[in-house]
């Protein structure tokens, strides 16, 4: 397939109220095709009625385990829990599930309270994915997939991403668009490649994500500049631009580390320009529904072959 397509995910839906209208109006007067709810955030219930309100957004579940406090009580996910009954923070969480001090029991569980809890709102989960990233780790992998078949998600994302254009190879490129040494850029594209393409193999994803250098997210003109060096360089096939787009907000954005990525990112997102440069390239945009489909398709074809 020669077809360039991109889906432009917004995470954090549900995150605080201003978070999610600027989601809304990056799909409403922009190019944003999908966003990842988190079920457990103050502004969770917001979200999935203002998600009726606009039906061709795709939304899936932002699974959040790093973040808040669960939806199951603290008896059912005391090894996710500090004693207060609040998820780990990320660093702590992440080395939790690096030497697989949780229960898998128990994080399967949380995950499929939180689909669960779209479910009961009337919305089906086009995907999944999740806050921090935290699904890609070791003790997180097989409750992450186990939950995800087991509620009929298809679709997530895909752990592997890539910069374009691809400069000539140097020591700061070797290995991928990862932080750290040579050595560790290329431990981690490894264990990536082996998360994508054994583990989560089952699932559906889009090839890679796109990925904007983190000095050039927080200038909504550099950070248009590098959208257009990726739009022009795109080579054919799926792939996903996940962004974290946010209105300014003294009550949310003061405490926010990102608050000046996000009102970039809803810059760039509600911007002509950036749009006009998609379609003269011919790139497509299209949600996780859309990529559920098309690996349906096939399927039947088959089965009416065989039959």
């Amino acid at each position: 397939m020669n077809e360039k397509r991109i889906i432009v995910n917004a995470d954090d839906f549900g995150m605080s109220a201003s978070v999610t209208d600027a989601i809304l109006v990056a799909h409403r007067y922009g190019f944003l095709t999908s966003a990842s709810l988190m079920a457990n955030m103050p502004a969770a219930e917001y979200a999935a009625r203002q998600a009726h309100r606009a039906p061709n957004l795709g939304i899936g579940i932002h699974l959040n385990v790093c973040q808040g406090k669960p939806l199951l009580p603290k008896s059912e996910v005391g090894s996710l829990v500090d004693e207060e009954g609040n998820f780990h923070r990320p660093a702590a969480m992440i080395r939790k599930l690096w030497r697989w001090q949780v229960v898998g029991d128990e994080l399967e569980a949380e995950f499929r309270a939180q689909i669960g809890w779209m479910k009961r709102r009337g919305l089906s989960p086009t995907h999944g994915d999740s806050h921090h990233h935290m699904h890609i780790y070791p003790a997180a992998i097989g409750p992450f997939v186990r939950a995800m078949k087991a509620e009929g998600v298809r679709c997530a994302r895909v752990s592997r991403f890539s910069c374009w254009p691809k400069k000539s190879p140097s020591r700061r490129t070797i290995g991928g668009p990862h932080a750290g040494s040579i050595a560790r850029r290329l431990a981690v594209r490894a264990y990536r490649s082996i998360v994508d393409s054994i583990f989560l193999s089952g699932l559906k994803s889009p090839d890679s994500r796109i990925s904007i250098l983190e000095r050039d997210r927080c200038d909504s003109e550099v950070l248009a500049r590098s959208w257009v060096a990726v739009f022009e360089n795109l080579p054919p096939g799926t792939y996903e631009l996940a962004c974290h787009p946010g209105i300014f907000d003294p009550a949310f954005s003061c405490g926010d580390r990102i608050h000046a990525e996000r009102e970039a990112e809803l810059h760039c997102l509600t911007d002509h320009r950036l749009r006009a440069v998609l379609e003269q390239n011919e790139i497509r945009l299209i949600s996780y529904n859309d990529l559920a489909q098309q690996s349906a398709a096939p399927n039947l074809a088959a089965q009416a072959v065989a039959s």
